[in-house]
């Protein structure tokens, strides 16, 4: 009798493991939403927003330019590529140019503005304008990779920074220039 008890307790035990192994997990955003100006402005972000709510997201490549005549010299303007799930074209499509100068954008040639990748550039634009607006509503992650300058973060604390710690020593120096307070963006989210 008791044997029986302990090997009913281990199947009830076994298949509750098991079902929560096939229920799909998701993961904790690993970005604070209010450092989304500096991150997307750092030179070579690829950050994905999650809607909290419905569970939809879609990814962002923001890759500032360089001069051509010299190649260490960034230049304040942006392509931005975005992958929309479902869109039925393909995966990650050319939305359009950002211009660090008032955030004005230049939609792509085949780009309208109420299609929907127009639409979801426009919201880009207006997160960066406006973080505060995402924070308990969208989830913001990075791809494991320095937004500023796109090799692979190695450094445990950069998880929570998205910069590596020389881009983020470099922010930070920048950032002192004008008085800004950056550290209090970098704060990992709970």
């Amino acid at each position: 009798m008791l044997k029986n008890f302990f090997v009913l307790i281990f199947i009830v035990i076994f298949t509750y493991q098991l079902i929560n192994m096939t229920r799909p997990s998701t993961p904790r955003p690993n970005v604070n939403p209010l450092a989304l100006p500096k991150l997307a402005l750092a030179g070579r972000a690829v950050l994905t927003f999650r809607n909290l709510e419905t569970g939809s997201h879609m990814t962002v490549k923001l890759k500032q330019l360089r001069d051509r005549e010299d190649r260490k010299k960034k230049l304040p303007i942006f392509y931005v590529t975005i992958s929309l799930l479902n869109d039925g074209v393909q995966s990650t499509r050319f939305a359009g140019t950002l211009f660090e100068q008032g955030l004005r954008i230049k939609l792509g040639r085949d780009v309208a503005a109420d299609s929907r990748l127009g639409r979801a550039f426009s919201w880009v634009v207006n997160a960066i304008r406006n973080p505060q607006s995402l924070v308990g509503r969208v989830g913001l992650f990075h791809e494991g990779r320095c937004c500023a300058c796109g090799l692979p973060l190695t450094h445990p604390e950069s998880i929570h920074t998205a910069l590596g710690p020389v881009c983020l020593q470099r922010m930070v120096d920048a950032a002192q220039h004008t008085n800004e307070d950056v550290a209090s963006l970098f704060v990992p989210i709970s």
